[in-house]
């Protein structure tokens, strides 16, 4: 230690270095993570972990040709396209019987979703409807955390009650205890629904396009009673979504997908963010250690005589190799330390930041303080200087007294 504080301005900016990247992996991880949760919560709130759905039945020019015009050169001029059907679940009492017997299933719950304009006074505003189980709902998600006013349980005893997103209240000025009208397909098939609460995923966008009612109430409205157009499912370990997202697939022809695969933009977006924090991090730590690596070369030119001294009482070339690499370990252990310290103080810091947007209910910045993220710091430091501090080690092991005094 004491040929290191010898230079104290040098160990300084060093040890430094290492803090200073150690501090960034932790801080952006922080960001990074804490959005990474609050955007999987909300996507868990429309797809849950697995989400079952009816295929959608698209219209192939190529097969329509080969199905009633084989052998036969067809020109079309307007040739066919769009939908057969509206997508729908085949067979839902099947699924229904499996997913209740399933020991990886945690809950279920049916949902049908209809596009539908709202409608009080002249003011008018088109969203989407979701028909649901409310007790389900909140066992597969947490819808219940966004409730801004009334419980979405209220939903449960059905009777014509809905939930709307905040801002989809607002464009037609609503408030809880009041009736709005609610028009779908036809102008004919329309209903009167009471506004029992309000919700918020934080997105502006969602909450201007969304509400929630009983699934029997929705079915009515749209004259499809009994029909389920998806099915969320919510398992005991969320990690195991694709494996069996991939078994249920081929036992019937509804489309089923878990979370990843519902979001694959998300997805691309978690990836990207991913590669930039460990690029920032790793050209941060490469930096320090050539910081270590310089301030030991520089050390054992300087301590030549030194070495030379510890060669000629018997030291081993081993024995060399320890002593140079103690130094860098303790460079990576403090500054690791440091730098630690320093993320949490700095994540801290930003969380108490005010905005001006609201994200998940609130408006600070949404910070994991992961004990991963800071024993990855922690290990990444001390590798660093690890290895930046095995070259000189491994140089300064192999001199012998003739070189060094060959050299001077």
């Amino acid at each position: 230690m004491k040929q290191l504080f010898s230079k104290k301005k040098q160990t300084f900016l060093i040890l430094l270095g290492i803090s200073f990247g150690t501090m960034l992996y932790v801080s952006i991880s922080g960001i990074q993570l804490g959005f990474r949760k609050y955007i999987i919560n909300s996507l868990l709130n429309n797809t849950a972990h697995i989400l079952i759905s009816g295929r959608e039945d698209i219209i192939d020019r190529k097969l329509v040709d080969e199905w009633f015009y084989a052998n036969q050169t067809v020109s079309w001029i307007t040739p066919p396209y769009g939908k057969r059907s509206e997508a729908k679940l085949e067979n839902y009492q099947g699924w229904a019987n499996r997913l209740s017997n399933h020991p990886e299933v945690y809950d279920y719950c049916p949902r049908l979703n209809i596009q539908v304009m709202i409608k009080r006074g002249d003011l008018t505003h088109n969203l989407a409807l979701v028909g649901t189980e409310a007790k389900r709902q909140i066992r597969v998600s947490k819808i219940a955390d966004y409730m801004r006013e009334g419980d979405f349980s209220s939903l449960s005893s059905g009777g014509n009650k809905i939930i709307l997103g905040v801002k989809a209240a607002e464009e037609i000025g609503v408030r809880v205890g009041q009736f709005v009208e609610v028009v779908t397909g036809s102008l004919d098939q329309r209903s009167s629904f009471k506004v029992v609460g309000l919700l918020s995923f934080g997105d502006e966008n969602v909450d201007k396009s969304i509400a929630f009612a009983h699934i029997e109430d929705v079915q009515k409205l749209n004259k499809t009673p009994g029909r389920i157009s998806e099915v969320a499912v919510a398992l005991f370990n969320m990690d195991k979504s694709g494996e069996l997202a991939d078994q249920w697939s081929l036992l019937s022809h509804d489309k089923v997908e878990d979370w990843r695969e519902a979001n694959p933009m998300f997805m691309e977006m978690i990836m990207m963010q991913d590669m930039v924090r460990y690029f920032i991090t790793i050209a941060v730590l490469i930096v320090a250690a050539f910081g270590v690596y310089n301030v030991l070369t520089i050390m054992i030119n300087q301590k030549r005589k030194e070495i030379a001294i510890l060669r000629s009482i018997g030291y081993a070339p081993k024995k060399i190799l320890e002593l140079i690499m103690y130094q860098g370990i303790f460079l990576g252990i403090s500054g690791g330390i440091l730098g630690m310290i320093l993320g949490y103080v700095v994540s801290r810091l930003v969380e108490s930041i005010e905005l001006n947007i609201d994200i998940g209910g609130n408006n600070h910045l949404l910070i994991d303080y992961a004990p991963s993220t800071y024993a990855i710091s922690f290990f990444a430091a001390l590798i660093a200087s690890l290895i930046a501090s095995f070259l000189p080690a491994l140089s300064a092991s192999r001199m012998t007294p003739i070189d060094i005094i060959r050299g001077e």
